[in-house]
């Protein structure tokens, strides 16, 4: 077992300031609202990211949030540089690889601007600098977390009954079997 940082994107009826007093009574992590979107930081032990994720998403529906994906929370150079403690230039020369080649390669690059999923950048701070951050999802994790809560929500769906906050189980809700075997049979089967 080791503790994961999960980010997840989430909506809720309810304001921040509402969802706030009983998601910190719950849940060791953030609450915060930025540019319109709800995003939930918690910290989850399991024996990989995606079964932390997956177990910690019906939990937090107890507190009125609705988990619509992952949240990669994305980061510039600049805010890598300071949540690293480095200048902005040692970011730059290892972005560049003038400083070693296994820097991770941008997640994006919206506007022009290069960005990075935070949780590759921690790997790389981890292996590189010998930092003590908790494990982030790795971007696969995370694609196994969002193929799950897509799977989850067209099942709803198609059964036609809405999805009930801390409600019962879902198909695949238990465990990840449902989102492994959901991926390896699209992993197996032609494009």
């Amino acid at each position: 077992m080791a503790e994961y940082r999960v980010g997840l994107e989430a909506t809720s009826h309810l304001s921040v300031e509402k969802l706030s007093e009983e998601f910190y009574e719950q849940f060791d992590g953030t609450l915060v609202e930025r540019c319109g979107r709800i995003s939930v930081f918690v910290y989850v032990d399991g024996p990989t990211g995606h079964d932390a994720a997956i177990a910690v998403v019906p939990k937090l529906e107890t507190v009125h949030l609705s988990i619509v994906r992952v949240d990669h929370d994305l980061v510039d150079g600049p805010e890598i540089a300071e949540r690293l403690g480095l200048t902005r230039q040692a970011v730059q020369n290892w972005a560049k690889g003038t400083r070693g080649s296994s820097f991770p390669r941008p997640f994006g690059f919206p506007g022009g601007k290069r960005v990075w999923a935070w949780s590759e950048v921690v790997d790389w701070a981890r292996r590189e600098r010998k930092l003590d951050e908790t494990n982030g999802l790795s971007l696969d994790s995370a694609a196994i977390v969002d193929a799950w809560l897509a799977r989850r929500r067209q099942s709803v769906a198609r059964s036609g009954t809405g999805l009930r906050v801390g409600a019962g189980s879902v198909k695949g809700q238990a465990g990840t079997s449902g989102a492994e075997d959901y991926l390896k049979s699209k992993l197996r089967s032609p494009l």
